[in-house]
């Protein structure tokens, strides 16, 4: 049986292919006509790339044509993100070997004319280690931290002493977030950014609460709290203290219309100012900065300081505000559940040196955005707190021993 090299291999003949059918136990009838045989490449380059799994919908949006991207600052673990999710990429390791060859014929395609065609293929990397995607929450505490660094107090302030960190576009935070564009602008809403001259703002506690006690009072002296509040005549009236980018936003976070749209909505320039919202403004106004509060005079003084026709409840502050109603005399303080870790274990470590003891209607609002479509507030009380009754109530606890 003769043989030729050719680039380093060995050409095989029909006679090499024939013996090894018959040390497989196959017939030549089994074989397609196109036969496709293997050699490892004299040099293999198995470091020259890397594998990425994907599940269906990364792979679909792939095929479609869609933006799939990888995000993270140098020093954090990448993401990757598809127009709408992220994902975790770890890498993995199989004990199997997972040839590469630059071409290869599947069967199907396998075509031929009657006769029996040799074909070889190189080998050119052998591959163990491949990257796998889980899905993962949106990484969004950064979004936040970037944009507290330089709070909008006004136009006459920008330029001072104290605007000295930069400003962002929704590009730039594309770039820095780990989170996918549809999640970037959810968190945009969530934490109530605006976006002024091109630039994704938050608002400064004092100068917010300026634009909306005077959009309060234009509701109330134009009977806008009934009838509805006309955004075009609200913006024009305080044209010459605020731009129009702050008023608008400002009125369409609290109403009660179009509560999550980042777009402006030119369907309608009727609004309604919701009530709850206004009240949790007033209330964190009241509260931020004042350290634990007599809660009976906390409760007086949020009231008058709400219009009077709203009616404050302390529903409209779950998250925002923790009670103990055990001190004598009873207490309330300031505790956001924004300012909280994203990762699930800090985070109750962190909820468990506040409050030794929660109850479930206490904890839920801080832990319910840590929740999934598999993982509700009690699977996750389960897993990460430790539950007993007291006077007949069921409290959670660190699973810690102290």
């Amino acid at each position: 049986m003769t043989s030729e090299k050719r680039n380093g291999y060995k050409n095989r003949t029909l006679p090499d292919i024939q013996c090894v059918l018959e040390l497989a136990k196959l017939e030549s009838k089994d074989l397609k006509p196109c036969v496709q045989c293997l050699f490892f490449s004299g040099q293999l380059e198995n470091d020259s790339f890397k594998l990425l799994e994907l599940d269906e919908p990364v792979l679909q949006a792939l095929q479609s044509g869609k933006k799939v991207e990888i995000r993270g600052d140098p020093s954090e673990n990448a993401v990757l993100v598809t127009d709408s999710a992220t994902y975790e990429l770890k890498e993995a390791e199989t004990s199997n070997s997972m040839l590469m060859l630059p071409k290869l014929t599947f069967g199907p395609d396998l075509h031929g004319d009657g006769n029996t065609e040799i074909i070889n293929r190189e080998v050119t990397a052998v591959v163990h280690n491949y990257y796998e995607l889980r899905p993962i929450k949106p990484k969004l505490k950064k979004l936040r931290a970037l944009l507290m660094e330089n709070p909008y107090r006004g136009k006459e302030c920008e330029g001072d002493e104290q605007d000295t960190y930069q400003n962002h576009t929704f590009a730039e935070l594309q770039s820095t977030v780990q989170a996918s564009d549809q999640e970037i602008k959810a968190g945009l809403a969530k934490i109530n950014a605006c976006e002024i001259q091109g630039f994704w703002r938050l608002l400064d506690l004092e100068y917010s609460a300026t634009v909306l006690y005077h959009i309060v009072q234009l509701c109330e002296e134009r009977n806008w709290f009934i009838e509805g509040l006309n955004m075009e005549e609200c913006c024009e009236v305080l044209s010459e203290l605020f731009p129009r980018e702050v008023v608008e936003h400002m009125v369409r976070s609290h109403s009660k219309h179009d509560d999550s749209c980042m777009e402006t909505d030119n369907s309608s320039n009727i609004f309604y100012l919701s009530e709850d919202k206004i009240c949790k403004h007033f209330a964190e106004m009241c509260l931020r900065h004042s350290g634990k509060f007599n809660l009976s005079d906390f409760l007086k003084v949020w009231q008058e300081s709400v219009p009077h026709d709203m009616k404050t409840s302390l529903s409209q502050i779950q998250g925002m505000a923790l009670m103990d109603r055990d001190s004598n005399p009873e207490v309330i303080w300031y505790y956001n559940v924004d300012d909280l870790p994203e990762d699930i274990n800090e985070r109750f470590e962190v909820l468990f040196d506040e409050k030794k003891r929660w109850s479930l209607e206490e904890i839920t609002p801080y832990v319910r955005d840590l929740t999934d479509d598999k993982t509700d507030v009690g699977a996750l009380l389960t897993k990460f707190a430790r539950a007993s009754t007291q006077n007949g109530i069921k409290m959670f606890s660190s699973r810690k021993t102290s």
